[in-house]
């Protein structure tokens, strides 16, 4: 397998994680990997009235630090515009718009560990 190849399953493996982590919790998704010319958003889901926007990052292993590290301020502010297209491009108002990040790490033993940060904007 590719090293894109790979990443590209890892990636799809974490977003399926991340959205059963959320419907657990009580998340509605709404959207995976929605897209315009600015990006892409991972997850698109309904929290108790607000709208939000979840990054996923996933990584197998340790070795390049915690998967969350990868997202920066300017990466969020961009995630905080496309939840503001997607809204408008689905008609869908909402009483608070919110950016998560959830960061996957999937080790030898197959149980993943999984941090969730609400609110990173």
């Amino acid at each position: 397998m590719t090293s894109s190849a790979h990443n590209q399953t890892l990636g799809a493996r974490g977003e399926s994680l991340a959205a059963a982590f959320l419907e657990e919790r009580g998340f509605v998704i709404l959207d995976r990997n929605w897209r315009n010319r600015y990006g892409e958003l991972d997850l698109i889901a309904l929290d108790r009235g607000a709208l939000v926007a979840v990054e996923v990052k996933t990584r197998s292993g340790r070795g390049y630090g915690s998967p969350l590290s990868a997202i920066t301020a300017r990466k969020a502010g961009r995630l905080r515009r496309l939840l503001l297209d997607w809204a408008r491009e689905h008609r869908t108002r909402a009483s608070e718009l919110r950016v998560d990040a959830i960061g996957i790490t999937l080790g030898p033993s197959g149980a993943p560990g999984i941090d969730h940060l609400r609110g990173i904007l």
